[in-house]
């Protein structure tokens, strides 16, 4: 199961740079290279983005009484 999702992964990376640059140039493996570091850290900035939006609207829950005014 680990294997086709690294598979796929991979020929997802591989498929955009070979729009840009032809599979034979020898900057074709810098540019998959380039594409896959941004795949990993979009896959690492929405899992910290929707793991936090839970706990920061739980503390803004809490906080926001703070400074209300009671009457």
């Amino acid at each position: 199961m680990l294997t086709w999702i690294a598979d796929k992964i991979l020929s997802t990376v591989s498929r955009i740079p070979a729009w840009l640059v032809d599979q034979s140039s020898p900057n074709f493996l810098l540019i998959r290279a380039m594409f896959g570091l941004m795949l990993i850290v979009l896959i690492i900035y929405l899992v910290a983005v929707l793991s936090s939006r839970d706990v920061m609207q739980r503390y803004l829950g809490r906080v926001s009484g703070l400074f209300s005014r009671k009457r």
